[in-house]
C-alpha cells in the first residue's frame, strides 16, 4: 500500500486547483463518414495491453480501451503524437482516418483521478438528512522533495432531509499536499472486499482527525487505488446522539493530462501591490510573492480562492501544483459606502483600464458582469468586485446602502398571499451585528433566548420593520375573511412561515448554529428550524396584540430542533407548531418529534412575553 498516495475526505481547504486538459481537434470542415470503421494501432513502448482492446473505431463513439501495462513505471494516457502533445480521452468526435495512439510512462501517479460514489446519513433530531453524491480525487503533481502528492478533492454532495422533504446539493473544489494531512492512523491488517474492479485484497487503515472523525480506507495490498472509504463521527448529548456515518465506494480510476504550463493569478485588493509573479510555471516551482501596501492602507493577508487565510506576513513562498490564485488583501473589510442606485466607473476605481470586471452581491451570490467598467449598484448590500486585464487583476469590496425588497408569497386555505417588505441594509448589518456568532445559540437560562423574538417588537430599529410586516399580512387576511379565530390566526401565521426556504446553518451561515433575529431572516429570505420558529413567536405575539387576542406564544426546544407552540384561549396545553415543512396545521406533530413531544423530559417551553 501506498500511504504517499492515500487520499482525505476530511482535510483544511488549501489553494484550490484548477486542472485543465488540451483537446485535439481537426479540420472542422471535414465531415468522417458516421458508419465508417478506421483501425487503431497502438504504440506501447515494450508495454502490454489486453488482447480486447478495440482494434477499430467509428467516429463520433467514445472509445474505452483499458491501461495497458509495463514494469516499473505507471501509465500515464494515451496520447495521438509521438511527442505527446496532443491528449487522447476517448472522444472520436473530431477524429478521421486510421490512428496510432501512443502510450506515454511516468514514475508517479500525475493525472491519474479516482472517482467515489458516497451515501450515508446524518443524524440530527429533526435537522437530519441522507446524504449522496461524489468524489473525485486527482494527483495533480508529485514533489519528490516533500515526498508528496499535490491533489485536488472535487466534491458534490446532495443532502435530502428526512423529514422537512427538502433537498440541496452543495459542490466544493480544494486541493491539499498529502504529506500535510493532519492525523493519526492505525494499521488493520488485510481484508478482501467487492470491488468495481472484482475481489480485490486491501490493507486497511483507520485514520483519527482532531475533530473526533475517523476515517476508515481500504486501499489495494502493494498498490494505491482506494476502493472505500468510510468516515464517521459520533457525539453523545443528553438526551439525543448527533452521528455522521458516510461510505464513499469507488466507482472509477481515469488518467487526465495534468497542466504543464501552470498559471498563478494573484488578485490584489484595493492599494495593494504584489511583486513576484513571473509564471506560467512548471509544477513544482517555488514561488515567492511580496506585498507592498500603499500609504493609509494596512495589509490584512494572504487567502486562498476560498478567502481562507494563508498568511499574514507580507512575503508569502508557495509551490505551484498547478494553475490557481491567490488573493492579497487589505484590511478594511469594506473598501468604499455608497448609496444604492448609483453609478460607478469601475475603470477609474481600480485603476484598471480595458479590464473585465464581475461583480457578486456577497449577500444573494447574484453575479453581474461589466465589459465597459460602467455598473450601476441599484440594490443595497455588499458586494466584491473582481476585475481581470492583461496588466493585473484586482479585488474591491463596496457596501451599498438603502433599501432592497424582499417579497414573501404563501398560501392559506388554498388562497394565495403576497406581502413585500422594504429592509434597509444597514439595518440589515445592525441586527447581524447585535450578537457574535457565539452567542447565536441556546442558553441555559434562556434569557437571551428570548430577546431573539422580544428584540423584533421592541428594539427601535428593528420593529418598525416587524410593525410594517404584521400590518401587512392582517391586512391581507381580513380583505378574505371578515370573522378569524384564533386559531385561523394562528395557522395563517403558521403557513407564512412555512414558505420561508429551509437555510441550514452549515451551508449558509458557516457555522453549525446559528439563531437569527426574525430581520435577518425575512431578509436572508430563509432560515432553519430556530429561526422560521423564532420568526413565527415574534408575529404570532404582534398579531395578538393587534388583533386584542389572548393566546400565548412559546419557542419548543427540542433536541435537534425547534418549533413553535401556541396556548390557545381557556387552553391549558401548549399546541405544537411545526415551521419548516408545509402543510402542518397547528397541533399536527410530525412523527419523527411526537416520541420527544410526549415526554416532558425531552423538551422545553420558552414563553415569550
Amino acid at each position: 500500500m501506498d500511504r504517499v498516495a492515500t487520499v482525505a475526505i476530511v482535510l483544511a481547504v488549501a489553494l484550490a486547483c484548477v486542472a485543465g486538459a488540451i483537446a485535439f481537434t481537426s479540420d472542422e470542415s471535414i465531415v468522417p463518414e458516421p458508419t465508417k470503421e478506421y483501425k487503431i494501432t497502438y504504440d506501447l513502448d515494450d508495454g502490454t495491453i489486453p488482447d480486447d482492446a478495440p482494434k477499430t473505431y467509428t467516429p463520433g463513439k467514445e472509445l474505452d480501451i483499458p491501461y495497458p501495462t509495463k514494469d516499473e513505471v505507471i501509465f500515464s494516457g494515451w496520447y495521438l503524437d509521438s511527442a505527446f502533445s496532443q491528449f487522447f480521452d476517448g472522444n472520436t468526435k473530431d477524429l478521421i482516418g486510421d490512428i496510432t495512439l501512443y502510450a506515454k510512462w511516468g514514475n508517479d501517479l500525475s493525472g491519474h483521478a479516482i472517482t467515489f460514489v458516497k451515501s450515508g446519513y446524518y443524524e440530527r433530531g429533526m435537522n437530519s438528512y441522507d446524504i449522496g453524491g461524489s468524489l473525485t480525487c486527482t494527483y495533480l503533481y508529485y514533489d519528490p522533495e516533500k515526498e508528496s502528492y499535490y491533489i485536488r478533492n472535487d466534491d458534490v454532495t446532495k443532502y435530502t432531509y428526512k423529514y422537512i422533504q427538502q433537498s440541496y446539493t452543495e459542490e466544493d473544489s480544494s486541493a491539499y499536499w498529502s504529506s500535510e494531512i493532519e492525523r493519526k492512523y492505525e494499521d488493520l491488517g488485510t481484508e478482501t472486499i467487492d470491488t468495481v474492479y472484482g475481489p480485490k485484497e486491501c490493507q486497511v487503515t483507520k485514520y483519527y482527525y482532531d475533530s473526533g472523525m475517523t476515517e476508515t480506507q481500504w486501499t489495494e495490498v502493494d498498490g494505491w487505488i482506494t476502493y472505500k472509504i468510510h468516515s464517521h463521527q459520533e457525539v453523545i448529548g443528553l438526551l439525543y446522539k448527533l452521528e455522521y456515518n458516510v461510505t464513499y465506494t469507488l466507482e472509477s480510476e481515469t488518467v487526465t493530462e495534468v497542466e504543464s504550463d501552470c498559471e498563478l493569478t494573484v488578485l490584489e485588493g484595493y492599494g495593494i501591490d504584489v511583486t513576484g509573479n513571473a509564471g506560467p510555471y512548471k509544477p513544482g516551482t517555488s514561488v515567492t510573492l511580496t506585498a507592498t501596501a500603499e500609504p493609509g492602507v494596512k495589509f490584512g493577508g494572504w487567502y486562498d480562492e476560498n478567502k481562507n487565510l494563508l498568511s499574514k506576513e507580507k512575503t508569502y513562498r508557495l509551490v505551484i501544483g498547478g494553475s490557481m490564485s491567490i488573493y492579497a488583501l487589505n484590511d478594511n473589510g469594506t473598501d468604499m459606502s455608497l448609496a444604492s442606485d448609483t453609478d460607478l466607473n469601475l475603470d477609474d476605481l481600480l485603476k484598471i483600464s480595458g479590464g473585465t470586471f464581475q461583480i457578486t452581491n456577497i449577500d444573494t451570490d447574484e453575479t453581474f458582469t461589466s465589459e465597459d467598467g460602467k455598473f450601476n449598484f441599484a440594490d443595497g448590500g455588499m458586494y466584491e468586485i473582481i476585475a481581470e486585464s492583461e496588466a493585473g487583476n484586482g479585488y474591491f469590496v463596496v457596501k451599498v446602502t438603502g433599501d432592497v425588497d424582499r417579497t414573501f408569497t404563501w398560501t392559506y386555505n388554498k388562497a394565495k398571499y403576497t406581502v413585500t417588505l422594504g429592509i434597509d441594509y444597514d439595518d440589515y448589518l445592525y441586527a447581524k451585528g447585535l450578537y457574535s456568532v457565539n452567542q447565536r445559540c441556546q442558553t441555559s437560562d434562556h434569557i437571551r433566548d428570548k430577546t431573539f423574538v422580544t428584540y423584533s417588537y421592541k428594539d427601535e430599529v428593528m420593529a418598525p420593520y416587524m410593525e410594517e410586516l404584521v400590518d401587512k399580512m392582517i391586512a391581507a387576511l381580513k380583505e378574505r375573511h371578515s370573522s378569524i379565530s384564533e386559531s385561523d390566526l394562528l395557522n395563517y401565521i403558521l403557513a407564512f412561515t412555512q414558505y420561508i426556504e429551509y437555510q441550514s446553518d452549515e451551508e449558509y451561515m458557516g457555522t453549525s448554529e446559528y439563531w437569527k433575529f426574525p430581520l435577518e431572516t425575512l431578509f436572508d429570505e430563509g432560515g432553519d428550524c430556530e429561526d422560521t420558529s423564532i420568526l413565527f413567536c415574534a408575529i404570532a405575539h404582534q398579531c395578538r396584540e393587534k388583533m386584542n387576542m389572548e393566546y400565548r406564544t412559546a419557542m419548543l426546544l427540542l433536541p435537534g430542533h425547534m418549533a413553535g407552540a401556541a396556548m390557545l384561549k381557556d387552553k391549558t396545553a401548549w399546541s405544537y407548531a411545526e415551521t419548516t415543512a408545509t402543510d402542518y396545521k397547528l397541533g399536527d406533530i410530525p412523527p419523527s418529534m411526537k416520541t420527544y413531544v410526549n415526554n416532558s423530559r425531552y423538551y422545553t417551553v420558552v414563553e415569550v412575553a
